[in-house]
């Protein structure tokens, strides 16, 4: 196996408007750099490019385009290059999202600077050894979606809400690492999979700053040794964040979270390496398929609501809560638990431009391609979708699995919102399961995934057996 590695910094300049969040954030320093790091594999008939960027999602089309730009410049086919986002929300737009226009000024820069990223990293390829593994660091994840005693589930409840029955859904804890040395065994660098949306950061933070995926990352590099160079891949993570609401003894967000967060990560990671990493070997196979999800139907009475409705000015904007950090009943106005303000004028004023949009772009593009890839050697595989995956699906993907070693990666080949469950869609309240344009999918969308990703890894282990 060839084996390469490159990295390069993509960070904006100051002044560059953040992505994320409900209002435009204009940054106002450099917390720290941003990077696009990329690693690739070449089995001498086959090779795949795998990319992760500092960012908070690439769409469908610049997908396309920065596969297709590197084709040309490695001979590559498109389907074996994979494009990914740390999901980072304190970095520049290269998407348009809550009415909020892309930067198409740092798109040009990004796009080219990611076709480089790769073909060094395919240029310097060179004999070497790959292995992974995987483990649990249980503790930084968690389930952000909650069963109130009303029935209703709440995103982000404040901690400790004496309404709180369940989280409705399991925490994120499942930790992978591929990682590669030299044939003497000098490290070259790793890819770590880990789910939890990179939300840390405050969200009226006017800092650039690659979050905990960055501290993790980089955390990772300096153990492995000099010119090692790190992947943080983002693990199934829609319904996940940092935040632990039964816990008051802990404060999530900030920059001393995000450091605390990189450097458990990158012990774990580093630890499992050491102790527990097993070699793989094999043809490297990779399949890809693309299918056509139905976008979601808007209720013909909410739709009618939007369109009747009537902006009024000027209009109080609330401070939302950093993601439920607060104490319930100690948060001191105007800060707002998130179901707190999906009561108010503004989220009114927003939720009616946000569901003329959905109708909009159901109109013109009523079945969304979303494409899938896979990527197999030996007894170790990864998948890669293009949405926020809520992580039940992750864990029915990885039970159904035919290899040992099972990969869940998200917010790669593009991004097509939410993937909730069917019960999150059955139950009233929440963020995620709303008609906004980060949920354009049907509610079967999930399901038709989730069967079609485990048909693609049956076939890639028939392929093995077959060689």
């Amino acid at each position: 196996m060839k084996i390469g590695f490159a990295r390069t910094e993509i960070t904006p300049p100051i002044g560059t408007y953040l992505s994320g969040q409900l209002l435009p954030v204009k940054a106002i320093n450099i917390e720290s750099p941003l990077y696009a790091t990329a690693m690739c594999l070449d089995d001498g008939t086959a090779g795949v490019l795998l990319c992760s960027c500092d960012i908070l999602m690439i769409p469908n089309q610049l997908n396309v385009q920065i596969c297709s730009d590197v084709a040309k410049t490695t001979g590559l086919p498109k389907n074996n290059i994979v494009v990914c986002a740390t999901h980072i929300h304190s970095g520049p737009n290269v998407a348009e999202v809550f009415g909020k226009g892309a930067n198409e000024k740092y798109i040009k820069e990004f796009r080219r600077n990611l076709t480089e990223v790769m073909k060094k990293a395919w240029a310097v390829r060179q004999e070497g050894i790959l292995k992974t593994v995987k483990g649990n660091l249980p503790g930084l994840a968690f389930n952000r979606r909650f069963v109130m005693s009303s029935g209703t589930v709440e995103t982000h409840p404040l901690k400790c809400n004496p309404h709180i029955v369940q989280a409705e859904g399991p925490d994120s804890k499942q930790l992978d690492v591929l990682y590669a040395c030299n044939v003497r065994g000098k490290p070259l660098g790793a890819a770590i999979v880990f789910g939890c949306h990179a939300t840390v950061m405050e969200r009226d933070n006017k800092r650039i700053s690659s979050d905990y995926p960055g501290k993790a990352s980089g955390g990772l590099a300096r153990r492995l040794g000099k010119n090692a160079k790190v992947l943080f891949l983002q693990g199934a993570s829609g319904n996940i964040c940092q935040v632990n609401p039964r816990d008051t003894s802990r404060y999530e967000v900030g920059l001393s979270w995000a450091k605390r967060m990189g450097r458990e990560i990158a012990a774990c990671a580093f630890e499992l390496i050491e102790e527990k990493a097993k070699a793989v070997s094999g043809r490297v196979r990779i399949l890809n398929k693309t299918i056509h999800i139905p976008c979601r139907n808007i209720y013909p009475g909410l739709l009618s609501w939007a369109r009747k409705h009537k902006k009024n000015r000027p209009v109080d904007i609330p401070s939302l809560s950093n993601y439920g950090v607060e104490k319930y009943g100690q948060a001191r106005p105007p800060v707002m638990a998130l179901e707190d303000v999906f009561k108010t004028q503004f989220w009114a004023d927003f939720y009616a431009d946000e569901i003329k949009t959905m109708e909009r772009l159901r109109r013109k593009e009523p079945n969304v391609e979303f494409t899938i890839k896979v990527i197999a050697i030996g007894d170790w595989s990864l998948v890669a979708l293009p949405c926020e995956l809520f992580v039940e699906w992750a864990g029915i993907i990885r039970s159904y699995s035919p290899f040992k070693y099972t990969m869940v990666v998200e917010l790669a080949n593009g991004w097509n919102g939410y993937v909730p469950t069917p019960k999150a869609f059955e139950r009233s309240g929440g963020y995620e399961t709303k008609e906004l344009s980060t949920t354009m999918l049907v509610p079967e969308a999930g399901s038709m995934i989730v069967e079609c990703v485990i048909n693609m890894l049956h076939a890639a282990k028939r392929l093995r057996t077959a060689r």
